[in-house]
This record gives C-alpha cells, structure tokens and sequence, in this order.
C-alpha cells in the first residue's frame, strides 16, 4: 500500500467528516454502502486494510464479515484459525464495548511481542499489517461487532489522538446497525409474506426464526377468531389441543426453520390433520421460506407459513366486499357464502336455515346482481373475485 503518514492532521481532513457520516447512515438501508464505507474510513485515516466482523456473543467464532484490501484466501485463513491467534484478542474480550483501541498503545502486548507471535509471522507479517485499531462497536446476547482497522509498517501506528478521531464516528455506527438491523427485518418479513402469498391461495400465517406469528393473513384471522377447531395461539405459539397433532405439527415447524435458515430446503414441509369431531378436520400445510434478503446484524430472515385449510368452511368470503361490490343483501350473502362451501342447494338451506325454496330464490337474484348465469360462472367470481379472501 506504501502510504506513509506525517502529522495526525495530514490525514484528518474535517471537512470529510460529514460526507463520512452520511456513509454510515446509508447503510441503514443501502447494503452495499458498507464497502463504501470500509473504503472511506481507510482512506480517510490513511491505513492499508479494514475489516467489519460479526461474532458470537464470546468474540471466538466469525459468523459473517465484511473486508477491503484483505486477500479472499487470506481472509478465508483468518476466519478459520487466525482470529484466534491474535494476540490482542483475549484483552480485546475484556475491553469496554463502544470504542476503538490501538494496538500499539491500548494493549499489553508489545510491538517486540507482537513481531514473535504465530499471528504475526504466519498471517499478518506476509501482509505488512504491523498496526491497527480495534473494538467492539456493538454487542448484544446473540453477538459481537467488531471493527478492525490496520496499517504496514511504514504507515505508522495510530496515535492517541488518532484514535480519538475514528472514535467520534463509533455512536454513529452503532445507530446504524440498530437501525439497519430493523429495517432487514421488515424488509425480510415483508418478503417473506409477499412468497408465502404467492405459493399457495390458501389463507395462511407466517412464524419468524423463533416460530412466533409474524403475520396472519385476514382468512387465516378469521378462522382463528371463529374459533377454527383445535388450533390455539398459546404462550405467542401456533399449537393444536390434540397431542398427537400437535406434536408432529411442531417436529414439521422446527425442520422447515431449519431447512429455510440453511437454505438446503431439504425438506419442502408437511400437512398436519387436526381432528374435530363430527366432521372434517382442518388441514395444516406448512411451508419453508426464506425471502432473499440479506442480513449482516439482525435476526435470521428464515421463516415458516402454516396454511389454513377447512373443508366445511369452503371458500373465505368477506361479507363486506359482496355487499360493496354486488349490493347483495344479507340473507344473499349467507348463500353466497355457503354455496363457496358446497355447490348443493339442499346442503346451503341447511346450514342458512332456510327452506329450498329461499335459498333457489336467493341464488336467482345473486346471479343477476353479480352478473353471472350459472353456479359454475359464480363459483368461478368467487375464485377470482375482489369478494375472496386468503
């Protein structure tokens, strides 16, 4: 890299700090603009490389990282072995979060030390990387944050003051990950939502990582609100009163998180029957998703929808819309309803409790405001319609 740093003030131009801090921001919603960033805070403190790690909580395991000016073998090797060689790392650990430290003057290894050291002579030396700055920017239960600035020999080490001006962008940088972190998250359950959507008609509900309800669909909403037999919302969980269903329902929710999360999809889910007494039971189909989004701090994009499926409620028809739409009157929308449910007339008049005679004279006037001739021509508005809900 061959850049050689004179006065601190050389290489801290102020009216920089600004464009810098839009940067960061940009991150927010703008993934790419973290390379941009990198970029900038090298060029910006004159150094040779910069990385931004995403650890376990105990700053031991790399589970995702960004780089600039790392070779990709090498950056391969320091995440496998050599993260854990260096020896600042154990003193780093103890080190109060929030802030940057330099290596050559934060750390009880010395540079002598340093030159003796396997991370040294195997790793950082071949590189010319003899200085950095580094901290944890941002820490929570699931993870660490760690941001790693270095330099060569010639460039020099980073100074107290140096350092202090790097620091005066770290507040900065934790917004932005919190702020990123939420937006991938509505972003990835707002996709997540737009699949399951489109993979089946049937009305649904979609579980984040922790298998929680991120959504429901209104058809799904109203099956549950009425009570669907058997299917329960307990403790912010889907479960199934029977047992039996419930236990092979939740078996099929923990292999489609993790078939989504590792994005094998070695498992396209199941159906899981719920029984009700004296009739037909509800059918659960459930599905892995895991909508493209990226994520470097945030919570897994992984998601699973459970599709609703009753066979005596037939079609989910919203009242509303038939009302909106077709001016049907009450007693014609309950037929409407339950001919989506069953196509026989004596069946519709004996769940709208009306003789057969009504409910033919219903149908009648239902064709004529929907204009439609026919039971296959309704069924068919109905399927397609604006009055359908999923």
């Amino acid at each position: 890299m061959g850049i050689r740093v004179g006065s601190a003030q050389e290489f801290r131009p102020w009216r920089q700090r600004e464009h810098l801090i839009a940067t960061i921001y940009a991150t927010v919603t703008e993934p790419a603009a973290w390379s941009t960033l990198l970029r900038e805070l090298v060029e910006l403190t004159c150094s040779r490389s910069a990385r931004l790690l995403i650890l376990n909580p105990t700053a031991d395991r790399v589970l995702s990282s960004l780089k600039l000016n790392i070779d990709d073998n090498d950056h391969r090797r320091y995440v496998e072995h050599y993260v854990n060689t260096c020896p600042w790392r154990p003193e780093l650990r103890r080190k109060e979060p929030g802030r940057l430290y330099s290596t050559y003057l934060h750390f009880n290894c010395r540079q002598p030390e340093y030159y003796r050291t396997e991370f040294f002579n195997d790793w950082a030396g071949p590189q010319d990387i003899h200085h950095g700055v580094c901290g944890t920017v941002y820490q929570d239960s699931d993870r660490s944050v760690q941001l790693l600035i270095q330099r060569t020999r010639d460039q020099g080490h980073y100074s107290e003051t140096d350092t202090e001006f790097i620091n005066d962008f770290i507040p900065h940088l934790q917004q932005a990950l919190v702020l990123g972190a939420r937006v991938v998250a509505c972003r990835a359950r707002d996709e997540a939502v737009a699949l399951a959507a489109g993979r089946e008609t049937l009305p649904f509900v979609l579980l984040d990582h922790e298998l929680r309800p991120a959504y429901s669909s209104p058809g799904a909403e109203e099956l549950l609100a009425g009570g669907a037999a058997g299917v329960l919302t307990a403790g912010g969980r889907l479960r199934l009163e029977d047992p039996a269903a419930d236990g092979r329902l939740q078996s099929l929710l923990r292999q489609s998180l993790r078939a989504a999360a590792s994005r094998l999809f070695d498992t396209d889910g199941g159906l899981v029957k719920v029984p009700r007494a004296g009739g037909h039971g509800l059918q659960l189909l459930v599905r892995p998703v895991h909508p493209e989004v990226p994520v470097l701090l945030g919570e897994p994009s992984a998601h699973v929808a459970v599709y609703i499926h009753d066979s005596e409620a037939g079609l989910l028809i919203d009242p509303e819309r038939l009302r909106l739409f077709y001016k049907l009157s009450e007693a014609e929308i309950r037929v409407a309803r339950a001919l989506a449910a069953t196509p026989e007339p004596v069946e519709v008049a004996r769940r709208c409790h009306v003789s057969l005679h009504t409910v033919r004279s219903h149908i009648k006037s239902i064709f004529m405001k929907t204009g439609t001739g026919s039971q296959a021509a309704l069924m068919k508005l109905l399927l397609s319609g604006p009055a359908r809900r999923r």
